[in-house]
């Protein structure tokens, strides 16, 4: 039997597989939406297609954090290669979607379920000093906090005490004041931002008299 030799199929390029596309959003920039759906416990994307690890104390593991874009894996700094688009392109929600989770290479997860053409979401849990509105949230959700960073003080870090071993320990002023963003953070599965906030207050409490403690 003659083989067809009519036209010949056309072939899908990879990237068409993918199960998110990456396209303008009306969050900020460009986004992660999905293309078929996802339901809690999913992998939706990887963190970093492609992605250099280097150890958290070199010289341009600081350098790139200032780009907000690193992701800390144990004693490793995930820098992507932003040729190459990735979860890392995820927009900040204040009732996120999905969740980043650091081990290996990096993933985006789902958290709730993800319709087709929704866009993936993940929650930043910045932590700053001294600059309370550091980062305007446009997430657009009825419970968006107005701001995506959670700010710490001075007069916070009066209402700390380094225990031996270098935990944070709070009076009742500023338990009171973390106690209510911590019901919010565990009201969307991401209350690890609270080690976070614990971490800045003792490098706070430690630093130069004066000096700005740089978190994220």
């Amino acid at each position: 039997m003659a083989k067809d030799r009519g036209k010949p199929r056309g072939i899908k390029p990879m990237f068409s597989l993918s199960p998110v596309e990456f396209r303008n959003s009306p969050i900020a920039g460009r986004g992660v939406f999905a293309k078929r759906a996802f339901r809690p416990g999913d992998v939706v994307v990887a963190y970093a297609p492609r992605q250099r690890k280097v150890g958290a104390t070199d010289p341009e593991a600081v350098a790139a954090a200032e780009t907000k874009l690193t992701l800390l894996s144990g004693d490793r700094v995930i820098i992507p290669d932003t040729t190459a688009p990735g979860g890392w392109l995820c927009n900040h929600s204040c009732e996120p979607n999905a969740a980043l989770y650091a081990s290996g290479e990096g993933r985006i997860q789902c958290s709730r379920p993800i319709a087709p053409g929704q866009e993936v979401t993940i929650f930043y849990g910045w932590v700053s000093h001294g600059e309370p509105e550091r980062d305007p949230c446009l997430c657009g959700s009825p419970r968006c906090r107005g701001f995506i960073n959670f700010d710490l003080t001075d007069e916070d870090a009066t209402h700390v005490s380094i225990a031996p071993g270098g935990e944070a320990v709070m009076d009742d002023v500023l338990r009171a004041r973390i106690g209510e963003y911590m019901t919010y953070l565990r009201s969307i599965g991401q209350e690890q931002v609270g080690e976070a906030i614990a971490r800045t207050l003792v490098r706070m409490k430690l630093r130069t008299t004066g000096s700005v403690v740089c978190a994220y």
